[in-house]
């Protein structure tokens, strides 16, 4: 039980810390951290370590409304948006993670350079928020979920910067080492680090740009758009249209699913897992 604590405290942290970097904060979330955390050091019974570990879930709902009150407030709602996936002739930049201030300062400084930008994995969405629509250099979406990343980097052929999480294990023999870069949190033997912002000022993405300018354009490995951007906002403006469909018979049911699942159909699993169970008799295509 404390290791399921500590485990849901590390999620915790992570919401709460991309909301302060974004100046939005609860001192309730913080209380609870340090509450949840000297537990650990105490011998309590089952029960009440049951308890803090159901605390963990409602301070999670917590830290992630906090998160999207920060996000909001700094990028607008998500749309319903299509997201292209093909490439341009002009060198690029791939970004990772989900740290948004990193998005928005690295498009900033890409103006004009004639390099443009990518994101990859995690931060997929940025592409659906109003604030990032209005920078040229965001192209789209390159490539498929982290664990591909040694695959997609390769054909890349550019600049890279993780942020926050989800760098896997490199593989030897690469060709993407010295076009690697690491921020925030994130950090890796023998990559390049963007430092932390100091004095309020805005992190030195000049580096990467500099990398990605010596690089080829990324090549090509799919074409045409995705669709994104169904955040709660966006469902909710559509909800007079859901509920005439659940009236008509035209929806029958609703599943909901949580997890990383993929847009390719080999990873469709969690999907097609669902649909069997409520759809026996249905291929799923």
């Amino acid at each position: 039980m404390r290791e399921l604590l500590i485990i849901g405290l590390k999620g915790v942290a992570a919401y709460a810390d991309h909301a302060a970097i974004l100046g939005v904060e609860k001192d309730e979330i913080y209380d609870f951290l340090l509450k949840a955390l000297a537990s650990t050091t105490e011998d309590l019974s089952v029960d009440e370590m049951v308890g803090l570990v159901m605390q963990t879930g409602e301070c999670a709902v917590t830290a992630m409304a906090t998160l999207d009150e920060a996000n909001t407030k700094a990028y607008g709602n998500p749309e319903i948006s299509e997201v292209n996936i093909g490439v341009s002739d002009k060198p690029g930049i791939l970004i990772s993670g989900h740290d948004l201030k990193d998005m928005e300062e690295l498009l900033k400084q890409t103006e004009g350079t004639g390099v443009d930008v990518y994101t990859h994995g995690e931060v997929l969405p940025a592409n659906d928020y109003p604030a990032f629509k209005k920078y040229g250099p965001l192209k789209g979406n390159y490539g498929s979920s982290w664990w591909k990343q040694n695959e997609d980097f390769e054909t890349f052929n550019g600049a890279i910067l993780m942020t926050t999480n989800c760098i896997i294990p490199i593989k030897k023999n690469n060709t993407y080492t010295d076009r690697i870069f690491t921020t925030g949190v994130v950090g890796y033997p023998g990559l390049s680090h963007v430092a932390d912002r100091q004095d309020g000022k805005t992190k030195d993405f000049s580096g990467v740009i500099a990398v990605a300018k010596k690089c080829e354009s990324p090549q090509e490995i799919e074409t045409g758009t995705i669709v994104g951007g169904f955040a709660h906002n966006q469902v909710l403006a559509l909800a007079d249209k859901v509920v005439a469909a659940v009236k008509s018979g035209a929806v029958k049911r609703f599943i909901v699913m949580a997890g990383c699942d993929g847009r390719q159909k080999g990873r469709g699993v969690i999907f097609s897992f669902v649909f069997s169970l409520f759809f026996p008799r249905l291929p799923v295509l």
